[in-house]
């Protein structure tokens, strides 16, 4: 009962917003797999009998919030003709504010609405600049009751509603090596054809901005024998036409890999089969890394550094004398301590554990950094505000310097895959958040950056940034009252809002699934956000590192 009251209490709501006046009409039914319960989200009103056009129409784009059987009440607004043609899923607007009705007519119906986002067939979520569209409805009697002859291939909704109605999902593809898994974040309503169209969305492609940085081992041209996707026993059966059968052996292992990592995430699934015009593939999955989430955390003080997560919490051996004759004030950690780079008034030192000592490499032409942090693939990254460079060493001591294009840096943070690199750039007065594709070499070392995706804080400057798992950022944002806020930000898609630190925080490192967020202070406490609360854990710390 909860849930139902806050799910009407939110169409009550409106969203932020602005919107597309470009309204593709496209014709033709979805095909849905059979007997699957849908979950319900919410349940929207039959049309009234001797309703107006203006109620017709007006009960027809509340009925968009109901994905279940496929749109099933919403078709209820529609001719007899109309109601099989219309494509619901080809983009869902969000739109802010209260639409307003005009009539020319009883038979023609103007909905003008304000959006600020998009949804398009393949689950690409797009801010728009705020603007204002017209949505046009074409309107019959049918048997004595108006009903709806031709309207936009689209569905209506608010912020509030579509965090509800939707999900996001991320489908993966693999990198330029076919050596590991990148997350694609799409966004859809979960329902019985979900699972179809997370696979129409893989075999679509990756989204313009990954386009350098992400391929398919599915060949081009693929497609489903029959638009549905069929759920048998917790196995996801995927039938290909006969253009699958260009992929070699490697291919197909790669694919069943690709198509394992986005189907297992829905519930009822626990396995995925492949066929090719109805004729099973025996094939076993790549042997894929899993990306780590996060490794061990860790603080650095004035006599050393302690592991913070983990049963081995504690102090570590064979860095105190290092630290207390360096005096560093920030540092890096690599996977669960392997190894460590510091930062001093003396320059960079990259420090090897070796047994119960360690050696240090001073690392020649490191810039002063603002932010430091190793990669998946053991490289030190180095950002500098003073220079606006991006240098990244190996463990030499060699260095690339990246090309940056953008305001002076002053945060950043890798992905878990290592393929995105995430920064915060700006001025007290404005920052921008940034997220840059990493190309590689066939080595694995860094060789430049692509352009990507922004967005501006909501709350105000970033002071931070890091990752929360494969698809979501965590921003530290100053607010105007000088207090500090959480924010997450899925890479797109609606900001979520977390609970406020209940201290000034300084710095943020992603952690485990218990522990979701280290926060340093400005006091030099370590506060961990763990569900929805916060707790003290540490004081006297000079700085924090998560591994990768």
């Amino acid at each position: 009962m909860k849930r139902l009251i806050a799910i009407l209490s939110t169409l009550l709501l409106a969203g932020c917003a602005t919107l597309p006046t470009d309204l593709e009409i496209q014709q033709g039914p979805e095909l849905v797999p059979p007997q699957q319960q849908e979950f319900s989200y919410y349940s929207p009103s039959s049309p009234t009998e001797g309703a107006s056009p203006q109620e017709i129409v007006s009960g027809f784009l509340a009925a968009g919030t109901g994905p279940q059987n496929d749109y099933a009440v919403a078709r209820e607004f529609l001719t007899e003709n109309f109601a099989p043609r219309w494509q619901p899923d080809t983009q869902t607007l969000i739109r802010s504010g209260i639409p307003i009705f005009q009539s020319a007519g009883e038979s023609l119906q103007i909905v003008d609405i304000n959006v600020g986002a998009k949804v398009d067939d393949q689950g690409i979520y797009q801010d728009l600049d705020p603007q204002e569209t017209s949505l046009r409805f074409q309107l019959v009697q049918e048997d004595g009751e108006w009903r709806i002859s031709s309207a936009p291939n689209l569905t209506v909704v608010t912020l509030p509603v579509f965090t509800v109605v939707f999900t996001a999902y991320p489908i993966y593809f693999l990198d330029t090596q076919s050596s590991q898994l990148i997350p694609d974040l799409r966004w859809f309503p979960t329902r019985t054809s979900t699972p179809t169209r997370l696979v129409n969305a893989l075999l679509a492609g990756p989204s313009g901005w990954l386009n350098e940085l992400a391929i398919s081992a599915i060949p081009t041209g693929t497609a489903l024998t029959v638009n549905a996707v069929r759920i048998e026993e917790s196995t996801a059966l995927v039938d290909f036409d006969a253009n699958a059968l260009e992929a070699d052996n490697r291919q197909r292992r790669l694919m069943l890999s690709q198509l394992r990592a986005t189907l297992l995430q829905l519930a009822g699934v626990a396995d995925v089969e492949i066929s090719v015009n109805n004729s099973t593939q025996d094939i076993e999955p790549a042997p894929l890394p899993t990306p780590s989430t996060a490794g061990a955390t860790f603080a650095l003080t004035p006599n050393g550094v302690s592991r913070l997560s983990g049963s081995e919490a504690g102090v570590l051996s064979g860095i105190s004398e290092f630290v207390r004759e360096a005096a560093p004030t920030m540092f890096a950690a690599s996977g669960d301590g392997d190894n460590f780079a510091f930062a001093s008034e003396e320059g960079v030192n990259w420090l090897v554990a070796d047994g119960l000592g360690s050696s240090a490499l001073a690392l020649e032409d490191a810039p002063e950094p603002t932010a430091m942090f190793f990669d998946s693939f053991g490289y030190l990254w180095l950002l500098s505000s003073d220079q606006q460079s991006i240098r990244v060493f190996d463990s030499a001591g060699g260095y690339r310097e990246l090309e940056y294009q953008g305001e002076s840096l002053r945060a950043g943070a890798i992905s878990p895959e290592g393929a995105r690199l995430a920064v915060a750039s700006g001025s007290e007065q404005q920052t921008l958040v940034q997220v840059f594709g990493v190309i590689r070499d066939s080595t694995g070392r860094p060789v430049r950056l692509t352009e990507g995706l922004g967005f501006t804080p909501v709350l105000g400057e970033a002071l931070a940034v890091s990752w929360n798992g494969a698809t979501s950022l965590r921003v530290l944002e100053g607010t105007a009252s000088g207090l500090t806020a959480l924010s997450e930000y899925p890479l797109t898609g609606p900001r979520g809002q977390l609970n406020m630190p209940p201290v000034i925080g300084a710095k943020l490192q992603n952690g485990t699934t218990l522990i979701s967020s280290y926060l340093l202070s400005d006091s030099s406490e370590v506060w961990v956000l763990s569900g929805n609360s916060w707790r003290r854990i540490q004081v006297g710390v000079l700085d924090i590192s998560t591994g990768r």
